[in-house]
């Protein structure tokens, strides 16, 4: 038997990497930071019925986890990963904190999550799902990430946006606007997993940014900036070297290229926490060359820079200046009439 939903919505929102400004733009410094052209999707259908929630979260178009949720408090009822759904409990009763009309009882809510790329890249599957449950629940999307994952927030700056950005954030207040970064150089960047999710939580929580100097995060704030407008790959990879370093000595860490890839014929950058996740690599080499190093290492998953980010104008409403207001999502709704 079909069942008749009066009401269906839809939200989406996209995955992230961070090119300049890691650990340091938790002190206000700023970052070079892309959408990509991966994302996530969530639908939300309604209909009269028990105050539930069915949740199912898809990968690909393949089912890894459900899990139900009694309302008003999210009560966990049965899930195939207890883990998942505790966590997404938390989400939702934080979401609930921020807007206590959320959501409606005497409700039925099938709820539909889908990726179309593996979380283990760690590019976004946790700040695109804030970010999507933050427009259903009609609450700030950073106090709900803030809440959750205790980051800096440029993650939901690019689940929201189409377009690279400069982000920066100051007393949990997030501000951003358009980054000029259209490198005319791009095809010789490229983007690997390094086959491990790193814990970005963890990776932060060991940083003590009291004692990061102005001085650095003002370099840092620089560098972001240049790197925004280099005009050639050999400006860019300098900049990308200088970055490396101050970053390296801050969290007392072998930059990557020293550590893993000495012999790479060009520059190479960590993105995000250092330890996993994605690396940027520039080479004046041919694409064979760069994808026949890594695929030696046995890195198999590299993207060209046309392959991954996307960057068009902006086509969401713009929190740059007011970053502490509601966010008005764009929704699409179908009624049945």
């Amino acid at each position: 038997m079909s069942l008749n939903y009066h009401e269906i919505s839809r939200f989406e929102s996209r995955a992230k990497l961070m090119v300049s400004g890691e650990y340091l733009v938790l002190k206000g410094a700023l970052a070079l930071a892309l959408p990509l052209k991966y994302g996530q999707k969530l639908t939300v259908k309604v209909i009269e019925g028990e105050s539930m929630v069915y949740w199912q979260s898809r990968i690909k178009d393949k089912l890894w986890f459900y899990a139900t949720f009694q309302l008003p408090h999210f009560k966990v009822t049965d899930s195939n990963l207890p883990e998942i759904s505790d966590t997404l409990s938390r989400i939702l009763i934080a979401a609930k904190e921020l807007n206590p009309a959320f959501p409606a009882l005497g409700q039925e809510y099938r709820v539909t999550s889908e990726m179309d790329f593996d979380p283990a890249w760690g590019i976004g599957s946790g700040s695109s799902l804030v970010s999507n449950i933050a427009s259903w629940a009609e609450c700030n999307p950073f106090e709900l990430n803030r809440i959750i994952f205790k980051g800096s927030g440029y993650d939901i700056a690019c689940a929201r946006s189409s377009h690279p950005i400069i982000y920066k954030t100051t007393d949990h207040t997030p501000s951003y606007h358009d980054a000029d970064f259209q490198p005319q150089f791009h095809e010789n960047l490229y983007f690997v997993y390094l086959n491990r999710k790193q814990d970005t939580l963890k990776s932060i929580s060991g940083l003590d940014l009291a004692s990061v100097s102005s001085g650095d995060t003002e370099a840092i704030s620089g560098l972001t900036l240049e790197m925004e407008k280099a005009e050639n790959l050999t400006c860019f990879q300098s900049l990308m070297n200088q970055h490396e370093e101050i970053i390296s000595r801050i969290i007392r860490k072998t930059p990557v290229r020293q550590s893993s890839f000495g012999d790479f014929a060009g520059s190479v950058k960590s993105l995000g926490a250092w330890g996993g996740d994605f690396i940027l690599a520039a080479a004046d080499a041919s694409e064979e060359y760069v994808r026949n190093y890594f695929t030696h290492k046995n890195l198999t998953t590299i993207f060209k820079y046309s392959e991954i980010i996307l960057n068009r104008k902006f086509s969401e409403p713009d929190l740059s200046q007011t970053g502490s207001k509601e966010f008005t999502p764009q929704v699409q709704n179908d009624k049945d009439r």
